[in-house]
């Protein structure tokens, strides 16, 4: 199931490259995540984390923040 999120205040993520190489980010407020949209093509998301994409990009993230700092919007 995909589930898309709003963001109301910027968000820390880790950015997963295509080398492999991790790296933190800030995703800024008002981006819209997608959760769900991949979930078995991108096994590198941290434990403790959920996988989001943004812009075609897998960023791991954490649940609270995620729950705390944005909104689920509904899909068209």
């Amino acid at each position: 199931m995909v589930t898309r999120y709003r963001l109301k205040t910027p968000i820390r993520a880790i950015l997963d490259k295509p080398d492999g190489k991790l790296v933190s980010v800030d995703i800024p407020a008002g981006v819209i995540l997608i959760r769900g949209l991949r979930p078995a093509i991108k096994p590198t998301t941290l434990v403790g984390f959920v996988s989001v994409e943004w812009e075609e990009r897998h960023y791991s993230v954490s649940l609270n923040d995620l729950l705390q700092k944005a909104e689920r919007v509904q899909s068209a």
